[in-house]
């Protein structure tokens, strides 16, 4: 049987934010008590056809904390056992991190261990940041006042760090290059062994995911543009995303 690794970034392309709910959506995260992420009932079906599929391992890539990601609330038995979380850093299976990969993680992150701690005192200094902090041990996370500012802010840290700079709205991440989408579906792929990868994301700091997959889907053509090559598929006109990529796999 073939082996499919089905690798899916989380918010905005599985879940959405309660901004964008729509009537009848089901809350999968709660955050200080209120509801804070959601699916559609539809996407939700789709997920209880998916764990069926022996021949395909869904794999949440995601850049939340460890935390973040515990937060989600997966129904009906949803639960991948496997699950990427920091950007790739970190290897969740059942819930608790693989000693093996955050062993071989660790051992990539000492040569930056002390970069990230001199970044984060210094830009808890800035007052155009919000929050400075460091994520789990593996890259930092900075959320910015002005998000209309983030292009030349982020031109100015360049000059700071040999970090990869990321961002997104008003967040900003510092990646060492172990904290890559790309890099850590390439580890996994390696462990796991995969006939086929197909990555879903909506977002810059997923390109490197997309462009390492067989097949990439996309919610837009706008995101279609940022990738290397044109083995993607983009989502359908007035189609929600996670529907889309849903059965996008499930039809394979």
């Amino acid at each position: 049987m073939k082996k499919i690794i089905f690798a899916c970034d989380m918010d905005n392309t599985l879940i959405h934010s309660h901004k964008k709910k729509l009537e009848n959506d089901i809350c999968v995260e709660y955050l200080d008590g209120n509801k804070q992420s959601y699916i559609s009932p539809y996407t939700q079906e789709l997920l209880n056809k998916l764990k069926s599929r022996s021949d395909i391992l869904l794999l949440p890539v995601t850049t939340r904390s460890m935390a973040q990601y515990k937060r989600i609330m997966w129904h009906d038995g949803t639960t991948p056992q496997l699950a990427l979380t920091c950007n790739g850093s970190i290897l969740l299976n059942n819930g608790e991190p693989d000693k093996d990969w955050l062993d071989c993680t660790y051992r990539m992150n000492k040569p930056y261990k002390e970069e990230l701690k001199h970044l984060c005192e210094k830009y808890k200094s800035y007052e155009c940041f919000k929050t400075v902090r460091i994520v789990d041990e593996m890259f930092l996370f900075v959320y910015c006042y002005n998000r209309d500012e983030m292009q030349d802010i982020a031109a100015k840290c360049v000059e700071d760090t040999s970090l990869s700079i990321e961002y997104s709205g008003n967040k900003m991440y510092f990646f060492p290059p172990y904290a890559n989408k790309g890099f850590s579906l390439n580890r996994f792929r390696e462990i796991y062994g995969a006939d086929k990868v197909i990555a879903a994301g909506d977002s810059m700091i997923d390109c490197s995911m997309l462009n390492f997959a067989d097949t990439a889907l996309v919610p837009d053509n706008e995101m279609a543009s940022l990738l290397k090559g044109e083995n993607y598929k983009i989502c359908e006109e007035n189609k929600l995303f996670s529907e889309f990529i849903l059965e996008y796999v499930l039809n394979l």
